[in-house]
């Protein structure tokens, strides 16, 4: 019983509307909670493998997609996506000041 007060009282922070797991499969992209990322990572790691994985994107929209075409579950938050930008910023202005002159077309 103390257990389960001590995990009442400690609740984990709840996922940000801008924290979100890609699906990714070829042709296509899904935006999927954590819960969902995990569910599908499930299924993924059966010994036998299902022919179809189904489940509900962030707009909750239904998708049913060949498990075998599933190539990647990444997590994206918005401090990740932010950090990215800023990494990508750095790169650009890093390689605009190893440029001539003559080659500056930005």
């Amino acid at each position: 019983m103390n257990r389960l007060k001590d995990f009442f009282n400690d609740p984990q922070e709840p996922e940000s509307q801008d924290d979100y797991y890609l699906v990714e499969k070829r042709y296509g992209c899904y935006a999927v909670s954590r819960q969902t990322a995990a569910e599908i990572e499930r299924v993924l790691d059966q010994s036998t493998l299902p022919r179809w994985v189904v489940f509900r994107d962030l707009n909750g929209s239904r998708h049913r997609v060949l498990a075998e075409q599933i190539s990647r579950i990444s997590e994206s938050t918005a401090a990740q996506r932010a950090a990215d930008r800023a990494f990508d910023r750095a790169r650009r202005l890093e390689d605009k000041k190893d440029r001539r002159p003559w080659e500056d077309d930005d």
